[in-house]
């Protein structure tokens, strides 16, 4: 049974956060993997995904994930363009995932669309890609990432149902369908248009249904011009209670995901002429701690020196000793408490994103369900 689905890029950080997770978490999750371009080459204008493929085969194995490719352009390549392509019915990337079977072991691939001029050629392929994958795997996933998106795509799916008059088993009971919201800000503003969207996808047989968002901003900084101390709500929890409480009662399997504490926009740029130092802590009140100290640059101190300092105050505070008091504990939590003796383990925004992403999932593992109460 799929508990929790943290949709997670191929990135670094994210990586980072994977490689050091204990099996506890990793039971837990079913992640939704985008994946990514990886680092440039030198001299070369391109970079692969084989070390991303590797990364997965090696360290999720057997452990069941959904398999999709990034929409983000700039953290697309040639390889990934191809992979999206309509062409020959999404043979590339039908073949992609087939072939891969045996390296993942156990994944549901996110079925692809690539807009076409003639819609009556559009559903024509993208029936043939379903009708594919469906034969080679349990479940095949479905995730519109904004409203008008997916009212376009259940209109689609329809007429994709409506083409399957020959097989011997019901697409839609095959589908995973995943109301992709992003950033909310306003869980309000969202209520209502899922109410819709989830009576639709009902109405059609699809009975699993993911409900994801993130209340993390995108820059942080924007919210902390005047202070070094700011707290946010895990506001996509909430979204997800109100949601399950008026539908409980319809057979609809819901499912709560959310981006594990990054938010989907990248913004790495923002770095390049230097940064504030900052750490950040997922807690058992719903929230997310950030702290941040300036460095002082006339004496060219050193960002470990700035990071291993925040981290001396955070590991007094009680928003992080109940964390070790109730067990929660991470390797994102060992790096903060190795930072507050001066063992700063990274130095860079990426490493810091990578223990709040590890601390996040610890947190959900152990108290996603007590929360969603």
């Amino acid at each position: 049974m799929i508990k929790y689905i943290p949709i997670i890029k191929t990135g670094e950080s994210e990586l980072r956060a994977l490689a050091n997770i204990d099996n506890s978490v990793k039971d837990f999750i079913t992640p939704l993997f985008e994946i990514t371009r990886g680092r440039r080459l030198p001299k070369s204008s391109e970079s692969f995904i084989d070390k991303k493929i590797d990364f997965l085969s090696s360290n999720f194995y057997n452990t069941l994930f959904i398999l999709d490719l990034t929409s983000d352009k700039t953290l697309s390549n040639n390889e990934i363009e191809q992979l999206h392509s309509s062409k020959e019915n999404y043979q590339n990337w039908i073949s992609f995932c087939i072939n891969n079977k045996n390296n993942f072991g156990s994944f549901y691939p996110v079925i692809q669309i690539e807009e076409e001029d003639d819609y009556n050629k559009y559903i024509s392929k993208l029936y043939e890609q379903v009708k594919a994958l469906t034969k080679e795997f349990d479940f095949i996933v479905f995730r519109s990432q904004n409203e008008s998106e997916a009212m376009d795509l259940i209109t689609d799916i329809k007429e994709l149902l409506d083409k399957d008059i020959n097989n011997d088993y019901c697409i839609s009971e095959k589908i995973i369908y995943v109301l992709d919201y992003k950033y909310v800000k306003d869980i309000n503003k969202c209520i209502n248009t899922a109410k819709v969207f989830i009576k639709a996808l009902n109405t059609l047989g699809i009975k699993n249904i993911v409900i994801s968002s993130t209340s993390f901003p995108s820059n942080v900084s924007e919210y902390m011009a005047e202070v070094d101390n700011i707290d946010f709500d895990i506001k996509e929890i909430e979204l997800y209670k109100i949601l399950y409480k008026d539908i409980n009662t319809s057979g609809i399997n819901l499912i709560y995901s959310d981006y594990a504490s990054i938010n989907p926009i990248r913004n790495d740029n923002i770095y390049a002429r230097g940064w504030i130092p900052r750490i950040d802590v997922p807690s058992n009140d719903k929230k997310i701690y950030c702290s941040r100290k300036r460095r002082d640059k006339a004496t060219n101190e050193s960002y470990a020196k700035v990071y291993a300092q925040i981290a001396k105050q955070i590991v007094t505070c009680k928003y992080f000793t109940n964390l070790f008091i109730e067990q929660i504990i991470s390797w994102g939590h060992f790096e903060v408490t190795n930072a507050a003796e001066d063992n700063v383990g990274g130095a860079t925004p990426s490493f810091w994103i990578s223990t709040r992403m590890s601390m996040y999932l610890k947190l959900m593992s152990v108290k996603l369900f007590d929360f969603l109460k």
